[in-house]
């Protein structure tokens, strides 16, 4: 049929361009493939009779405009966003693709019967207009307002690198002035302002708006347009923008869609009230792209509570964008009284709340005093110091959930309920592990609790975990070694007959040494893990747990693993024991014998005296808490 080769000669024609544009711009090919699949949409559309009838010429050039005597549906506009990087196509890119498409050949088409007229509605979202020269570059996009916080903005990650291609061949004579010109496309109110990090990042003193520098020019151009929305917005929640304490904070993400959809994420700040809010309701998802503002933090519902998280924020903000003038004198009494309290607190308790050591308290206060020397100034330097330690200290009130009836008043105290819930899988395995390791993971597991409390940490609590973690297998490896020593030179004992290998005690010291190369080894490997992860931040540490812990047994493996040098180390002693023990009894008289006997039996009743003594082996206790959770043990104490 006519109509199908007419399509049969279009599909030739296009496999036959396609292989000529193999070298061409993807952007060509994107416009040729448009077309053609309007044009095939055009004959789906039309519905194409089975018999040849009268024909008119047809080109895939005017595929969206069909004459009203065949058909009266039109194709919808066609919208070709640009690429996120590019700023514009060029002119002799459009030439091309025009010449392109009038150099195909014109073919016969029969003649369509009447469609009647449809009216199909526009799909595209036009954005608001804007008042920047850049607008006309900036690719047809739609747009979603997405609240998000300080501590979502993208500063530290994907950070943009240097253009090694361009160099300065020399520095022009008289040049005194030396301007910022890594954002040429900057215009209106904006201007470039610099962190004392170094970071560049955009500030507009009109309207209290910051901005990321990382932004490119197009998306810069739907810049403007955006922080207008958002300011009539405002205006019709009655928030007043004209005042001196609101700032905006705007960061546009386009995303990897087809759609190329920008989301603009955005913030207000509140500096009366020290706070951040928002013109939209933020949802409380974990797993949202923005993140979760309460760090995951369960039974999070009080407003006065919520009020730390959005403090803490505030200070982050203030900590990244320092161009607010406060009130420092105010801010630094403030901070002082809250290091005095601190300090206090870890001097005279264990298990204190505080974020800081005693050593890093100490020397807070003394920036705190070369701080109040300069509170009149203002600089963005002493800013940023006094909101970084302002954050830390209202995120850990936030987390010790302060000024509520279940506040956390000990470091070691969990604020929830204790899961008693009997998992014979999970009791049963541990039960057997704790015996055959001999109550090592018990002690660790007890410890990590103290430590890892609701999934959050303690930093000075953690660094003191490790730092005994660490004096604990550098003692086991250095007992290690010398077992080692000891078992190769029993085996180097003249009496000990290695040629008879299936002697006990030559297997018991090959086992020894087997146990105790191994407690080496897994010492070694977990001191080296503790210098990687052990003194890290309290984030770090929360993310390196996580990882150690989100298993079926949770924190019982990590407890588990650190025990492991421990046991095999008692395991290596007691098989060299066996045979020493082998040895002495296979061939000595009766007096000999009677005195190891009664030296072994003295030596295991001061044992069992010790273990007893010091409370480290209670057998009736460990199986009550293992095996009937749900039954209070008893205290054997007196």
């Amino acid at each position: 049929m006519l109509s199908t080769k007419l399509i049969l000669r279009l599909l030739k024609r296009l496999c036959q361009m396609l292989a000529a544009l193999t070298t061409s711009s993807a952007q060509r090919l994107r416009i040729l493939v448009t077309c053609f699949r309007h044009f095939v949409a055009k004959l789906k559309i039309c519905g194409f009779p089975r018999h040849d009838t009268d024909s008119t010429t047809f080109s895939p050039a005017d595929c969206c405009d069909v004459p009203t005597r065949t058909s009266g549906v039109r194709c919808p506009p066609v919208n070709l966003p640009l690429p996120l990087h590019n700023r514009q196509i060029t002119s002799a890119s459009a030439a091309s693709s025009n010449a392109l498409l009038s150099s195909m050949p014109r073919f016969p088409m029969p003649h369509v019967p009447r469609v009647p007229q449809q009216s199909i509605p526009p799909q595209t979202v036009s954005p608001p207009q804007i008042h920047n020269t850049n607008s006309s570059r900036a690719p047809d996009t739609t747009t979603k307002f997405v609240p998000f916080a300080a501590n979502d903005i993208s500063r530290y990650e994907n950070r943009p690198l240097v253009d090694t291609t361009q160099k300065l061949d020399s520095i022009p004579a008289l040049m005194r002035h030396f301007p910022n010109e890594s954002c040429p496309w900057l215009s209106g109110d904006w201007q470039s302002c610099v962190h004392p990090e170094g970071v560049l990042y955009l500030y507009d003193d009109r309207r209290s708006v910051f901005t990321e520098a990382t932004v490119d020019c197009n998306m810069f151009g739907l810049l403007d347009g955006w922080i207008d929305e958002l300011n009539k917005l405002a205006q019709t929640n009655s928030v007043d923008l004209g005042a001196d304490n609101i700032e905006l904070v705007v960061q546009l993400v386009q995303t990897e869609a087809e759609d190329a959809d920008v989301l603009c994420h955005y913030y207000f700040v509140d500096h009366s009230a020290r706070t951040l809010f928002w013109l939209h309701d933020r949802l409380h998802d974990p797993h949202q792209a923005t993140g979760d503002i309460f760090s995951g933090l369960r039974g999070v519902t009080d407003p006065s509570h919520i009020r730390y998280s959005l403090e803490s924020e505030y200070w982050t903000h203030c900590e990244l964008y320092p161009n607010h003038q406060m009130d420092r004198l105010k801010i630094i009494k403030e901070l002082r009284e809250l290091v005095m309290h601190a300090s206090a607190e870890i001097i005279t308790s264990d298990v204190s709340l505080s974020p800081f050591d005693a050593d890093e308290l100490s020397r807070i206060l003394g920036l705190i005093s070369h701080l109040k020397e300069n509170a009149e100034d203002n600089d963005p330097y002493s800013t940023c110091v006094i909101a970084r330690f302002m954050h830390y200290f209202y995120r850990n009130k936030f987390f010790n959930f302060c000024g509520l009836p279940w506040a956390r008043l000990e470091a070691d105290k969990s604020v929830y309920e204790e899961d008693t819930n009997f998992h014979p899988l999970t009791s049963s395995v541990s039960l057997a592990l704790n015996a055959m390791l001999f109550w090592a993971p018990q002690s660790h597991l007890e410890d990590l609790q103290k430590v890892w409390v609701d999934e959050c940490i303690n930093t000075p609590r953690w660094k003191d975990f490790n730092k005994n973690l660490m004096a604990e297998w550098t003692g086991i490896t250095i007992y290690s070694t010398v077992m080692l020593a000891v078992d190769v030179s029993f085996l180097a004992v003249p009496n000990v007959n290695i040629s008879q290998s299936q002697s006990i005690g030559i297997i018991a010291t090959y086992l020894s040494i087997i146990f105790i190369t191994g407690s080496l080894i897994v010492s070694v490997l977990l001191v080296r893990q503790n210098q990687r992860y052990g003194f890290e931040s309290a984030d770090k540490a929360t993310d390196f747990l996580s990882h150690m812990t989100g298993t079926l047994f949770g924190v019982r493996a990590l407890a588990t693993v650190h025990s492991l040098p421990y046991a095999m180390l008692m395991w290596g002693m007691i098989y060299f024991a066996i045979s020493i023990l082998y040895n002495v009894f296979k061939s000595t008289t009766a007096a000999m014998l009677a005195s190891v006997v009664s030296g072994c039996v003295v030596v295991t009743m001061f044992i069992f005296w010790f273990i007893w003594a010091a409370r480290e082996f209670h057998l009736p206790d460990r199986l009550a808490k293992s095996i009937f959770p749900l039954i209070p043990a008893r205290n054997t104490r007196s």
